[in-house]
């Protein structure tokens, strides 16, 4: 039996797609090891599915988390024998371990390592990290604080003892800008718990703001007026209007996303920022709802050749595909087919074993 530490910014506190990894191997871990989690929250320990967690009360900062970090680590008062760390908290992680002697395993999720901007929604291959450029002004003044910070994350990644991501274009967003190869393996996710039973008439659009394809999907509810829309998740402030609109219905935050996906007959993906893995296009094929996905990054990558990849910009060809899906009910049921086939290739079962493969031949023992 290992001591395994999860550190992160976020774990319980907020809750998004790589808290949700996390959670889900954290849970996993349990079951055979003593696992610990160190990540802001209203502070206090406490127990969660047999993880042990220890919140701190700290600002979200990024600079803030660099600076103490390290500190909240010292205060657990024990030497993990493991460390698994993600965005924000990976570079303190990472230092501290490497001054312990601890082995650590740091997940590339999102940018933050790359840009603190998440490169602004543009071309993540061009960036040169002349801030200012994006940012102007603000960019100008910080730069030298930003320049500290994306030396620091380079340097974190360069130092970590395995770097594990989920889709081969953040392996090579990593190769690009550390010159170091990222481990392949699959997402750590539960898709059963996200199974419905029947499936509903409506276009579901997860995360309506601006990176993730909202002005794409405003010109499909232009487009499209006999289609009803769902939008999961808090909409972006200048596209709120869209919730008064007659085919648009906006459920706001949705806790638990079966909720949407009993209601959803396709999954929309637009994104302007070349996403990671999207969690929401698995969970959408395992259910046997096709998925409409930008061609460009993970997105268009983790769906397989059962994702339908489409120019963002090409609104009439993403118009045109769903009145397909919506009329010719063959090809739907091959697309739902195709989808939930590729999906099953990604249960909890197989990531876990993937996981437990790769790490078993390095540190010389198995995790689960």
């Amino acid at each position: 039996m290992a001591n395994i530490l999860f550190s992160c910014q976020n774990f319980l506190n907020q809750v998004g797609g790589a808290e949700i990894s996390i959670q889900t191997l954290a849970k996993a871990l349990a079951k055979k090891h003593r696992v610990h989690v160190l990540s802001c929250g209203s502070g206090g320990d406490y127990t969660w599915e047999g993880v042990m967690v220890h919140e701190v009360s700290c600002p979200s900062n990024i600079f803030y988390i660099n600076v103490f970090w390290g500190r909240y680590l010292d205060r657990l008062g024990f030497l993990p024998d493991l460390i698994f760390t993600q965005v924000n908290a990976a570079a303190p992680t990472v230092f501290w371990a490497k001054n312990k002697g601890v082995p650590v395993i740091t997940y590339v999720r999102s940018f933050e390592h790359f840009c603190l901007d998440s490169f602004k929604g543009g071309d993540v291959f061009e960036c040169d990290h002349q801030c200012f450029r994006c940012e102007g002004l603000k960019g100008l003044l910080f730069y030298p604080a930003y320049k500290i910070i994306y030396d620091r994350n380079r340097e974190a990644l360069l130092e970590s003892d395995y770097v594990l991501c989920q889709s081969r274009f953040m392996q090579e967003t990593v190769r690009h800008y550390t010159g170091r190869d990222c481990t392949l393996l699959p997402n750590i996710m539960d898709l059963n718990s996200q199974r419905v039973e029947g499936r509903g008439d409506a276009i579901l659009f997860v995360k309506p703001i601006k990176i993730k394809g909202v002005d794409v999907v405003a010109e499909l509810v232009e487009l499209l007026p006999g289609k009803k829309f769902l939008f999961a998740g808090e909409t972006q402030s200048e596209y709120a209007y869209l919730c008064s609109r007659e085919n648009v219905e906006c459920l706001g935050h949705v806790q638990n996303m079966r909720e949407a996906y009993c209601r959803a007959k396709i999954l929309l993906a637009p994104s302007v920022m070349a996403d990671s893995s999207p969690r929401v296009v698995y969970e959408a094929m395992i259910n046997g709802i096709p998925c409409i996905t930008s061609n460009v990054g993970g997105a268009a990558e983790v769906g397989g050749n059962a994702a339908i990849k489409l120019p963002r910009q090409d609104t009439d060809a993403w118009a045109s595909e769903i009145n397909r899906l919506f009329e010719d009910q063959e090809y739907y049921e091959h697309k739902s087919r195709e989808s939930r086939v590729h999906a099953e290739n990604y249960t909890l079962k197989k990531s876990l074993g993937a996981l437990n493969g790769f790490l078993a031949g390095k540190l010389g023992f198995e995790l689960f």
